[in-house]
């Protein structure tokens, strides 16, 4: 049997995606996803906000950078990416982070305006309406 590894997220943006072009013309985006899990404490349920480090590269990287800003909802589906390297001070640093396969914009737009958001740029992570139970 072949192994998993597959993530589905839903958050906000936690800052403005950056941008960095590589050695041979392409583009990497950096951002972080903040997505909120229930706790439950005694009879009390409380919310607690998780932080997760996405990479996207390519095309992708530049719509999300032109169409999203800090505080914009969106979905995420891709694979957990990890790394590891020596820092400066000589001990050994890791990183794990989403590496976005596909995304979905998820604020509601106002109504009676346009859509400034491309037309099949996104897909929903794999999923139309029709795939949708409810």
């Amino acid at each position: 049997m072949s192994d998993i590894n597959k993530v589905l997220i839903i958050g906000r943006l936690t800052r403005d995606i950056e941008i960095k072009t590589t050695n041979n013309g392409g583009f990497v985006g950096k951002f972080s996803l903040a997505s909120n899990r229930k706790e439950k404490s005694g009879d009390t349920w409380t919310e607690k906000p998780g932080f997760f480090d996405c990479v996207v590269f390519g095309k992708s990287a530049e719509i999300l950078k032109q169409y999203t800003r800090k505080g914009s909802k969106l979905c995420v589906d891709g694979s957990l990416r990890w790394s590891s390297w020596e820092g400066t001070d000589g001990k050994k640093q890791s990183k794990t982070e989403i590496a976005v396969e596909s995304f979905q914009f998820l604020d509601a737009k106002p109504q009676g305006e346009q859509s400034s958001e491309p037309q099949g740029a996104a897909t929903f992570c794999g999923m139309g309406d029709e795939d949708i139970p409810f």
